[in-house]
């Protein structure tokens, strides 16, 4: 019997984590045809900063803006952000190291998003010689939010 293939979204919900890069890098196996060549852009670029065998202890998709999708990995000692609009060859990455971050915030209801199940990840950013960089990363499972946010917190001090 054939395998049904899922979203990014369901994909990355259904992983155990933590999780090593080598296998995670797989998982565009079971994606739906439409979302995986989205998905393999997006892994081709933060795939030269990841070392097969380090780990990934939390991998979601989200948004960072209305119009752009994409990944958000936390790995070790830092955080990654990926993404892009479906069609554009521009890609945005981020890598924010934990020890970057100033401030962390979550909201669980997002009156931007139609779905009730994702909320909004808030992150301040120092930034060398220059102010602090704000993050709002919207379509993050509401029920991961605090563990997110608590293992960012440890990660920081």
């Amino acid at each position: 019997m054939k395998k049904k293939k899922v979203t990014i979204r369901k994909a990355l919900e259904q992983t155990e984590y933590p999780i090593v890069y080598k296998k995670f890098s797989k998982m565009f196996k079971v994606i739906k045809k439409s979302e995986r060549r989205f998905f393999i852009k997006l892994l081709k670029v933060f795939c030269t900063e990841i070392k097969n065998n380090e780990q990934i202890y939390y991998a979601s998709a989200s948004q960072l803006n209305l119009n752009q999708r994409g990944l958000i990995l936390l790995l070790n000692n830092r955080l990654l952000l990926v993404h892009s609009k479906e069609r554009s060859k521009i890609i945005h990455f981020d890598q924010i190291k934990f020890s970057k971050i100033s401030e962390i915030d979550f909201e669980r209801d997002d009156s931007d998003m139609s779905d009730e199940k994702y909320g909004s990840l808030f992150l301040k950013v120092a930034r060398k010689n220059m102010g602090s960089r704000n993050y709002n990363i919207r379509g993050i499972l509401k029920e991961d939010l605090p563990e997110v946010t608590e293992f960012i917190k440890i990660k920081m001090s």
